[in-house]
Formats: C-alpha cells, structure tokens, sequence
C-alpha cells in the first residue's frame, strides 16, 4: 500500500538543515507554463526532480490537497498534469514525490516552492454581465427601432 503525501504536513520554508536532519528528500521544483488563466483554457504543470532521487510517486496539491498523483517512471525527470481551467482553479499549487526502498518503506520529499494560478473574467465589462438572451433581445428591439427611424426619415425627406 502506497502512503499518502501529506501535502499540508511538509514546508518547503523549513530549513535545509532541518530537512536532512529528519531525512526529507530534497524539493522539487514546480513549474506552470503561466500564473494567469481563464475558464476552459489548459494550465501546464511541470514537476521536476533531481536526476540523483528516483521516485515512485509524483504528487500534485492545491491549497494543501492532493489534486494528482501519478506513478513515477525510470530516468524519468520531469512529470506533468495538464489542468482544464474552471472557475475554482485558483489557488496555490505545489508538487512532492515519494521514495520506496527495497524493504518497502517510504518517504516523501519536501514540497516544491508554491506557485498561485489566477482565473481571470474573459470578458470584463458591462455587456458581459447580462445573459445572452438579454443582450441579443436590447440588440434586436434596437435595430428594429433604428430602422422605423430611417423609414419614416427618407419618407419625410
């Protein structure tokens, strides 16, 4: 049975020092392909790990949570998670990996620095904040109107 990594447990603030002395396996490091995103748009998140500590575990947190997880490959370095983008993906985000040994124990590293996504509004403004039918509705009685006004002007005219 594979551990959970305790996303919230591990600090990647802590001491270098203090990490040896209790036996972490040193940081990843977290990488987002940007920081600011829109709903539907794809985040890429690159974990990498040192060449020098073999994993059997890659896991990906939000907010302290484990969001994904993957099995770790041989001579691989660098694991990703492609994110479809919603309204509740903003937050900070932080990777980690686990360590078995041959006699089965396992231990987790220290997590990556933590990295903030952003969702941003797609459409700021006044426009955009009435339904679609609502807008599609003011633009049809306006065209509607603009035409009378055009008609009984070239009549007068």
């Amino acid at each position: 049975m594979l551990v959970q990594v305790g996303c919230a447990r591990l600090s990647p603030s802590r001491p270098a020092f203090l990490l040896l002395l209790l036996g972490y396996l040193p940081a990843p490091a977290l990488f987002l392909n940007t920081f600011s995103a829109q709903e539907g748009q794809l985040v890429l998140f690159r974990c990498s790990i040192d060449q020098q500590t073999p994993a059997t575990r890659i896991v990906f947190c939000k907010d302290g949570v484990e969001v994904y997880s993957l099995k770790a490959q041989q001579a691989e370095l660098i694991y990703p998670m492609l994110l479809n983008v919603t309204r509740g993906s903003s937050g900070t985000y932080t990777c980690g990996y686990q360590q078995r040994n041959k006699s089965n124990w396992v231990r987790s590293s220290a997590l990556s620095a933590s990295r903030n996504l952003t969702v941003t509004d797609p459409h700021p403004g006044l426009l955009h904040t009435f339904p679609t039918g609502i807008t599609l509705g003011v633009a049809a009685v306006s065209i509607v109107l603009l035409a009378a006004a055009s008609y009984c002007a070239v009549r007068k005219g």
